[in-house]
């Protein structure tokens, strides 16, 4: 089943595992594409550490590794299969386990998004006021 605003979420939030530094256009597109987006801010973290990173940590190990972009497709797979796992408290548990690890290679990247989302949904706030 298809879920174009979790698919959106999921490409945008792959991006900070590129073989590249985030950029600040990097951060600022990613931030855009979560604010519009109708999650919280806590299920779009737990949608990183439980969804995403599990799929695509391996590309921070690799000797040379993706940096144009992760095939959406495969992605989405992936992704999808770990949403339906977040149940599990054995999966969660490997998931917490890796963001204390190799999660934390981009905790800064993602705090400066999360920041940069906050900011966004408060001036479309205030614009709507």
């Amino acid at each position: 089943m298809n879920d174009p605003a979790r698919e959106s979420v999921w490409l945008a939030l792959s991006e900070l595992w590129l073989d590249t530094e985030p950029s600040e256009t990097d951060i600022n597109y990613i931030a855009r594409t979560l604010a519009v987006s109708d999650f919280p801010l806590g299920e779009l973290e737990a949608i990183y550490r439980l969804e995403v990173v599990p799929v695509v940590y391996p590309n921070a190990l690799a000797t040379a590794g993706e940096w144009t972009g992760f095939d959406p497709d495969w992605l989405f797979e992936k992704c999808r299969r770990n949403q339906q796992r977040r149940a599990s408290f054995l999966y969660r548990w490997r998931c917490r386990l890796l963001s204390r690890t190799v999660g934390a290679l981009m905790n800064e990247p993602l705090q400066q998004v999360l920041a940069r989302v906050v900011e966004l949904r408060e001036l479309t706030e205030d614009e709507t006021s």
